[in-house]
């Protein structure tokens, strides 16, 4: 820790009062206030791109992103041992509680916005490895890998199926096509541990490590699985309220349809905790068939 509280004075030119591990940053105070230092295991070309993203949505008025506090040879990155880091503005406050439908909603609003904003990079600024649009059918087909591996959920292997089959549609591969041509990104974990809600009320989101040039929808598709497991009304509803903030064409639409139709909820408890722990969120033939009828409405709103 030492060693590491040396480099960051020197790198960066300030005089640290404390250093305090908290997760998997170090949040930093300072006379001149308090930072969040993030390292991270990829590439450096990847690091320079998160902190390009930062710069971009402060530059489209998105306000609520890290903020990059740069070297004093004025790089956005310093290495240290081999690892790279990133320093940016520490934000006070405390993750919003998704089970209360007023911080959901919040979240929402915040990710349409972020949305609004997250168009146009320059797709020369990022990397091979962070360009990832056509990437939907192959994470479909991992899904389908490994749930074809246990008996009790060999069943969605044909929804899997499905779902790639639809993914490579003329009309859904137009609809991502359409995303690529924008230049969108995503934040790519978007929930509310990856946000910060502050002392008013706002949201602010953090931890962009998995974001890439990718489609929107498949952040919306995210916190919509993640909190709304198997509830396609619940799900409908999110939608009409992202909406209010960012209107979706219906090729959106459909496509989020696709994302919603994969047995997400399933995979990712699975690859948590195994099998055992997937059986919580494994549904009941009636409750899958009672999914699939009212996700329809999604497609019908289009």
């Amino acid at each position: 820790m030492t060693d590491l509280r040396t480099g960051i004075e020197e790198t960066y030119g300030m005089r640290i009062r404390e250093i305090r591990r908290v997760k998997d940053v170090f949040r930093i105070r300072t006379p001149l206030g308090t930072y969040c230092l993030k390292g991270y295991d990829v590439q450096a070309e990847e690091v320079f791109y998160i902190a390009r993203i930062f710069a971009w949505l402060d530059e489209r008025g998105f306000t609520r992103s890290p903020k990059v506090h740069p070297t004093t040879a004025h790089s956005p990155v310093m290495t240290h041992r081999g690892t790279v880091y990133m320093l940016t503005n520490w934000v006070h406050g405390r993750q919003p509680d998704f089970g209360k439908a007023t911080d959901l909603r919040k979240g929402l609003r915040a990710l349409a916005r972020f949305h609004a904003a997250a168009e146009g990079f320059p797709a020369g600024e990022a990397p091979a490895s962070r360009t990832r649009y056509f990437d939907l059918d192959n994470d479909v087909s991992e899904y389908k890998d490994l749930l074809g591996s246990y008996d009790n959920t060999g069943y969605f292997v044909p929804l899997c199926e499905e779902v790639i089959s639809r993914l490579r549609e003329p009309a859904l591969l137009a609809a991502i096509t359409a995303e690529q041509q924008a230049s969108a990104f995503i934040h790519g974990d978007y929930n509310y541990p990856n946000l910060i809600k502050d002392k008013q009320g706002k949201l602010h989101l953090i931890d962009f490590e998995n974001s890439s040039l990718h489609v929107r929808m498949k952040d919306l598709s995210h916190i919509l699985h993640r909190n709304f497991t198997w509830n396609a009304s619940g799900m409908l509803r999110a939608v009409e309220y992202y909406q209010r903030y960012r209107q979706l064409s219906a090729s959106d639409l459909s496509l989020l349809h696709a994302l919603l139709s994969a047995p997400y909820p399933v995979v990712r408890s699975i690859n948590i905790g195994g099998i055992r722990s997937a059986a919580r969120v494994i549904p009941s033939s009636a409750q899958f068939m009672q999914y699939r009828k009212d996700l329809g409405a999604l497609l019908a709103s289009s």
